[in-house]
């Protein structure tokens, strides 16, 4: 597993900036989903979020079902994005704020490269 790594988001103003991540910890969710918590530097702005402060930790998890973000092969990788103090309830995701994308290097994240074969989707 990266300890560090690059967050970025093609389809979230909040996260359009480039985020460098620091694995915290592994967190396996009640429902066995396996998820990372991370810090994120710069911390992100979280007034519209209830958090005046500033938001230094995140939440991550693989944003399609079939893929492991503890064990993830290829960049990017696809991610869903949520606050570090979410409710996670048994049998249910954490409440998402974003979904985003991560990069194994700085470079990547602001180019959005995709240097991993884009997902297809079924038919």
């Amino acid at each position: 597993m990266l300890e560090v790594f690059f967050l970025s988001s093609m389809d979230s103003k909040r996260f359009s900036s480039v985020f460098r991540c620091r694995v915290e910890r592994p967190i396996e969710l009640p429902n066995g989903h396996h998820a990372l918590m991370v810090s994120c530097d710069p911390p992100l702005n979280g007034q519209e979020l209830g958090h005046p402060l500033g938001i230094g930790e995140l939440l991550l998890w693989s944003r399609f079902e079939d893929e492991d973000l503890w064990t993830f092969p290829a960049f990017p990788h696809f991610v869903q994005i949520s606050l570090p103090d979410a409710d996670v309830r048994p049998h249910a995701m954490p409440a998402s704020i974003a979904w985003g994308e991560i990069y194994k290097t700085e470079a990547d994240a602001h180019a959005r490269e995709m240097s991993a074969r884009p997902r297809s989707s079924p038919e």
